[in-house]
């Protein structure tokens, strides 16, 4: 990677550091969900989801379609998925986390 691509994909990456956000990514790898069901999933406030969203947003990690009244998130990226597979790989493997 040049530097203007390693200065992007930090972007990215810090997108996904905050607990709520990798929820997010989690859930929505099983199809688009309401902002609603995701906050209530993830036991957060309608506001901080709303933060939470916007940063994945501004990355294109995460979009959002409005129908009506209602609000539904899905995934920009599905291949992005596969970080998640590294990450979990690497928690098991290295750190020793186990479910």
């Amino acid at each position: 990677m040049v530097k203007e691509e390693r200065d992007a994909a930090a972007e990215v990456l810090k997108a996904l550091a905050h607990p709520v956000r990798l929820g997010v990514v989690e859930i929505l790898a099983n199809g688009e969900r309401t902002v609603t069901q995701l906050y209530e999933e993830l036991g957060c406030s309608q506001s901080m989801m709303s933060q939470q969203l916007k940063i994945l947003c501004q990355q294109k990690l995460v979009e959002i379609r409005k129908d009506g009244t209602q609000k539904y998130c899905s995934l920009c990226n599905r291949d992005f998925l596969k970080v998640f597979t590294c990450m979990h790989k690497h928690l098991r493997q290295f750190l020793n986390l186990h479910d």
